[in-house]
């Protein structure tokens, strides 16, 4: 789901020089007669890793560049590798007339129509799945994350989709062919290869490109750097135009929520609500703001959202804030919620508590552990942080011999979302096996994908690896949002747990992280929508769960001693 937002960095001065280019004949269905060539720096994943690339121009502004297919590839396969942690990951390249051949290592194939202007798919899903993956869709994958937790392949299983033609030439996007080289814009590259498999984003600031982790630490000092190129007032009309038509095309494939929003063309929608020639501007300012205004006004459903200035308008600069009627009722709510939560527990909820024959298991986030710590050689404490460690504890002191627990409440009133690897290992933990789907709004392809964790720790899978012995409740509010959300739902619709408190807010997309060709940074929904699965059927959970039973005031939330005799008199 939602990954943490990068706060504001101060600026660091050095200056890199652009090495100056040549000049190639061009031929294809460029309008330019030239391409010019620049070699500039590439950071990859960190300011420590260091080398250069080659970059194509179809005119003397190099502010549009072009990367040639090889090149991609190797950054690709390089990404997979390396940031991904993919070493099954391979690509194939192919060349004939206008067409390019991207094959995988698992078979299927991305064809790339230089005179169509298309890029094309038998299998969009299949294509960009991890080389580990058992089903068709795999963003839920514990493989290499978690040890004590593995997919159950005789309850998993996927639906393919249909084919995908992604359409450049309506957009007015030009491939170039140029005499055997073939050249993507290196924005496409970033947006249609790697912004939502690998949560990747190809920055360029004309001095530098940056391969850049959203949301990872790292990122933040490539950001820094990419932040030291100095602001200008004024785009080119060629790359104003080049990238409102990204963006257009970027949201008319991969906006999760389009159907929802009754948009069939993101194009026409932005005429209609009167931003269009505002996201055209030459002034980095005026298309920031209208940027800002269409997804966080307009768009409004909490995942969108935007993120960075580009380094063309300077990282300190102002840029108009208006929330839609949705992000401010969840504003107004999480501050209730969280006032009257401050109210017992003024320093600080703990992450587990226990009040007479009730357990309560209280977590804002799904924060998922780091990779190098082993439960196993040394068990979680009542001081440990990450939310799998939390759940990992609480089972040992529910289940511990003489444990008065009958109860256990799941507290996720303020909890925001977070990894959806995490949530699927808690509600497995909870459950026994865990199964959530996951849908493709672009294809219709889905996996639903179940789960077993070592709950006890114990070397093995297990009955005694789930917390089915207890009276289960989840506790929601308006603020339990995206994995907040997710696991409610999945609770509910086992039939295995109660929910309690208020209808939780919804979020079903998982976050796309996005860049635009002039360098703002922003996230949208993505077609990967977290669903369950009940009698065979698919059920987006995008309008929250309903309680069943109602607590309609915040301070019951937390007064734990009323609230666990409420709880006792359910049964």
């Amino acid at each position: 789901m939602s990954r943490a937002f990068h706060k504001k960095i101060p600026v660091l001065i050095v200056v890199i020089s652009l090495i100056a280019g040549t000049l190639l004949s061009s031929c294809g269905n460029s309008a330019n007669d030239a391409l010019r060539s620049a070699e500039v720096p590439l950071y990859f994943y960190s300011i420590d890793q260091q080398d250069n690339i080659n970059l194509y121009f179809t005119d003397d502004n190099l502010d549009i560049p072009y990367i040639d297919i090889d090149d991609a590839e190797t950054l690709i396969e390089r990404v997979y590798h390396e940031i991904n942690e993919d070493d099954g990951y391979s690509l194939d390249v192919t060349k004939k007339g206008s067409l390019v051949t991207l094959t995988r290592d698992n078979q299927y194939y991305m064809e790339i129509d230089f005179d169509k202007d298309e890029f094309s798919f038998k299998d969009f899903d299949a294509f960009f799945v991890p080389s580990w993956s058992r089903t068709i869709m795999d963003v839920l994958s514990p493989d290499g994350v978690f040890d004590g937790f593995t997919i159950s392949e005789e309850s998993s299983y996927s639906r393919y989709g249909s084919e995908v033609v992604i359409d450049l030439k309506k957009y007015g996007i030009d491939l170039v062919a140029n005499g055997g080289k073939y050249y993507v814009p290196l924005q496409t590259v970033s947006d249609i290869m790697l912004a939502l498999p690998c949560y990747v984003l190809l920055l360029y600031n004309e001095k530098s490109v940056f391969v850049y982790e959203y949301g990872s630490e790292t990122g933040k000092d490539l950001l820094r750097k990419w932040y030291e190129a100095e602001p200008v007032t004024e785009k080119s009309e060629a790359l104003s135009e080049f990238s409102y038509n990204e963006l257009c095309m970027v949201m008319d494939y991969y906006y999760g929520l389009k159907e929802f929003h009754g948009i069939d063309s993101f194009d026409e929608f932005l005429s209609d609500v009167a931003l269009k020639d505002a996201l055209k501007s030459q002034n980095p300012a005026i298309s920031a703001n209208a940027l800002s205004v269409f997804l966080d006004l307009y768009i409004d459903d909490s995942h969108s959202g935007y993120t960075l200035n580009s380094w063309r308008l300077g990282m300190d600069a102002e840029v108009e804030s208006k929330y839609g009627h949705s992000s401010l009722n969840k504003y107004e709510s999480y501050m209730k919620y969280y006032q009257a939560r401050m109210e017992y527990f003024p320093e600080g909820v703990p992450g587990y508590q226990e009040v007479g024959n009730t357990a309560y298991i209280t977590f804002d986030s799904f924060a998922t552990k780091d990779k190098d710590v082993d439960y196993y050689k040394e068990p979680p404490t009542e001081d440990t942080e990450d939310t799998i460690g939390l759940f990992l504890y609480a089972y040992s002191q529910i289940t511990r011999a003489n444990s008065p627990i009958e109860n256990v409440v799941f507290d996720v009133s303020l909890n925001g979302g977070g990894d959806s690897v995490t949530a699927s290992y808690i509600i497995s933990l909870i459950l026994g096996e865990g199964t959530v789907c996951i849908q493709d709004t672009l294809t219709g392809a889905y996996a639903n994908e179940s789960f077993k964790v070592d709950a006890n720790l114990d070397g093995r899978y297990d009955e005694k690896d789930s917390l089915l012995d207890y009276n289960l409740y989840c506790l929601t509010s308006p603020s339990s949002f995206s994995c907040g959300n997710l696991m409610p739902s999945v609770l509910k619709s086992s039939g295995r747990a109660k929910i309690i408190g208020e209808q939780s807010g919804g979020g079903a997309c998982v976050v796309m992280p996005l860049s635009t060709a002039d360098g703002t940074l922003l996230q949208i929904s993505s077609p990967n929508r977290l669903s369950y699965m009940k009698n065979g059927s698919i059920y987006d959970i995008d309008q929250g769960v309903e309680p069943d039973y109602v607590i309609d005031k915040p301070e019951h939330f937390y007064a734990r001693a009323k609230l666990t005799d409420y709880i006792n008199s359910l049964y």
